[in-house]
């Protein structure tokens, strides 16, 4: 499996506080990640303490999470990847991926969470262990809890011989699907809401062991329930035991929201906490993750690099990315930005906020550039593309492709093409190389 080696460059190690007065997390953060060569990203007193333990802890052990072990790797497990914050003037955003590549966690917390006295906009990886996991399972909801995000804890003199530098090798294809994940929950829509004591007891019902069937969460009387088949309405859901993470915070929410994707399978269960909420993304199948769903596609083939670059310079660090005032400012139609947006989420630029249906500004600090290779049904689609192999048709389009025709037609729903990798997995892994080709072309004749 391909990797990138990503270096994390810490001052001093994430620290816990507590005595009796208040509670202090301290976490460290990525020097080479951070916006500026010192000084703190963010100083705040978590107004729900408890939630906010949880919520942060929950990220972090989705990021130590590994739901599904090839056979081949039984022997090599990768080391976790340390979460990722985002500081906003909206929010303060903690965001984390399982080393399997199945699941996605993340922690939002809006300014009326926290007591503020210093933010500044930036992402950065913070530094966090299994001992803090362990510390904030003790937070209550009347602790004095500080949260601090810097490259030095307090008290603590930066010694440039003394940085803590930890190497991590990144798959690919979890830096690709932490990036495809943005895309994913921008194509679902509402599936049900359960009010808390719902909600607590469906997740008290799951499976307590590992469970990979295939299985339909649906909604009946205001109660959710599991079956094996499916019915109008259900949500797909495989690998139920992901969900277990949440049971541990749902006695405080307001109730969850349920989200689904139909063409991929993928669902997002979110726990509203009012000021705070928590987001789990969860792949349709816990064995192939985001990175093959090809979400990202679309958008980076029917986007050119002028319309990129044009909504990029429109970022400012948005909490709610609007599509019309980019349109505006941009003088391009909005369906032009919504690619260049699911472009720029390729791209690590952009997240995807379903609570507030829109895209939000922040920056991943990984190493990109090696993503721009990793797609070979673009590439493929490029190569047809440029050998004149796409003729445009009454109903949509012909693709030449190793001495076949294929036909693309549209339908209710999209694209469709004669092919058989679109015979065998539809819409469910993004656009297959011909249907590709034919939005390069267009775009390029546009």
């Amino acid at each position: 499996m391909p990797a990138t080696d990503k270096t994390y460059r810490y001052a001093t190690a994430s620290g816990f506080q507590a005595n009796a007065e208040r509670t202090r997390l301290f976490l460290a953060a990525d020097r080479a990640a951070s916006p500026s060569n010192s000084g703190k990203l963010l100083s705040a007193r978590a107004l729900c303490p408890d939630i906010t333990a949880k919520g942060l802890r929950a990220v972090s052990e989705t990021v130590a999470a590994r739901y599904y072990v090839p056979p081949a790797m039984l022997a090599k497990i990768l080391r976790e990847a340390d979460p990722v914050v985002t500081v906003s003037p909206g929010a303060v955003r903690f965001e984390g991926f399982s080393e399997c590549c199945s699941a996605y966690a993340r922690m939002d917390l809006r300014p009326e969470a926290l007591e503020i006295s210093l933010s500044r906009n930036g992402t950065t990886n913070v530094d966090f262990g299994a001992e803090l996991r362990g510390a904030l399972a003790n937070v209550g909801k009347d602790a004095e809890f500080h949260l601090d995000v810097e490259e030095n804890a307090v008290g603590i003199t930066r010694d440039d011989k003394t940085v803590i530098e930890r190497k991590v090798p990144l798959p690919l294809r979890w830096i690709k699907g932490f990036a495809e994940v943005q895309v994913i929950q921008a194509q679902m829509k509402p599936a049900f809401h359960l009010p808390r004591v719902a909600a607590h007891r469906f997740l008290r019902a799951l499976p307590r062991g590992k469970d990979d069937s295939s299985k339909w969460v649906s909604v009946r009387g205001g109660v959710a329930r599991l079956s094996s088949r499916p019915v109008d309405g259900a949500v797909f859901l495989r690998g139920s035991h992901r969900l277990r993470i949440l049971e541990a915070m749902v006695g405080r929410a307001n109730g969850m929201d349920v989200f689904s994707a139909e063409a991929t399978g993928a669902s997002a269960w979110s726990l509203d906490f009012g000021d705070q909420r928590f987001w789990l993304v969860l792949n349709a199948e816990p064995w192939r993750g985001f990175s093959g769903d090809g979400g990202t596609l679309s958008g980076m083939a029917s986007s050119s690099g002028d319309t990129v670059a044009a909504v990029r310079a429109q970022l400012n660090w948005q909490d709610r990315i609007d599509v019309g005032t980019l349109a505006a400012a941009t003088s391009l139609e909005p369906c032009v930005v919504e690619g260049a947006l699911a472009d720029l989420a390729a791209r690590g630029l952009v997240g995807f906020d379903l609570g507030q249906d829109g895209y939000f500004h922040r920056v991943l600090p990984f190493d990109l550039a090696p993503l721009d290779g990793l797609n070979p049904r673009l590439k493929a689609a490029q190569e047809l593309c440029d050998n004149g192999a796409v003729k445009l048709t009454a109903s949509g389009a012909a693709v030449s492709s190793r001495d076949v025709v294929h036909t693309v037609e549209r339908d209710g729903q999209g694209w469709r093409c004669t092919c058989p990798w679109f015979s065998r997995h539809g819409r469910q892994r993004g656009p297959c190389k011909h249907i590709l080709a034919v939005e390069l072309h267009l775009e390029r004749s546009a």
